[in-house]
């Protein structure tokens, strides 16, 4: 069946679900605890600004680049135009949010934390493109493991440093490892995941939110 031309899924696309969707062998992985990361992830979290339902877009700072969906590939971009309008849905009663846009098939699409594996320890690498399934009523796994929910799940914290701008920050392994931001940089499969702390002075992580009416 793995060879039938028909399959749904690329073997890249079979990468990034091995990435994605399998939480456990992430938890067995994650060799690279932070001491600190308990602090910091409620640091991260006590400093997060609620972004309530609706649509936003979010654009780099110092560019005009804003986060993109890219539909040919079902990847996650910076570009000056396109897809790039995202429909954020509230988690709940907590601070953290859902991100999801809609390719050129109609099939929507979410931002997500991939995992790297690496030797001695795997870590979050990258924001990609994955089925939408956590704040998703009917989800559907074509036949992979559910995925692990925080990494669909984001914050938005207002920088320190430059008044308007926010950090992206992943809501995967936020409380026992060093936390990871969204940057515009380009990596194989989507962008690239930094490490970071609240009082990180870094402009490479920082985006400008803007509310999309009507």
């Amino acid at each position: 069946m793995l060879q039938q031309s028909s399959r749904l899924f690329s073997f890249s696309a079979l990468i990034v679900a091995l990435a994605i969707s399998l939480p456990f062998l992430s938890f067995a992985c994650a060799q690279g605890v932070s001491k600190t990361g308990m602090i910091d992830g409620k640091a991260f979290y006590s400093a997060a600004k609620i972004l309530n339902t609706g649509h936003y877009t979010f654009q780099a700072y110092g560019t005009k680049n804003k986060l993109t969906l890219i539909s040919s590939d079902n990847i996650l971009a910076p570009a000056a135009s396109g897809n790039n309008q995202w429909e954020i849905k509230k988690h709940g009663t907590t601070k953290y949010f859902t991100m999801r846009g809609f390719n050129n098939a109609g099939l929507s699409k979410c931002v997500s934390t991939r995992w790297a594996f690496a030797k001695p320890a795997g870590y979050p690498d990258a924001a990609v493109m994955w089925q939408c399934e956590v704040d998703t009523d009917k989800p559907l796994y074509y036949g992979y493991d559910p995925i692990y929910p925080p990494k669909q799940m984001w914050l938005t914290v207002p920088d320190q440093h430059h008044n308007g701008y926010i950090k992206l920050v992943s809501g995967s392994h936020l409380y026992d490892m060093i936390p990871r931001c969204i940057t515009p940089d380009h990596i194989t499969g989507g962008i690239r995941l930094k490490k970071c702390l609240v009082n990180t002075n870094d402009t490479s992580l920082l985006w400008k939110v803007a509310t999309i009416k009507g």
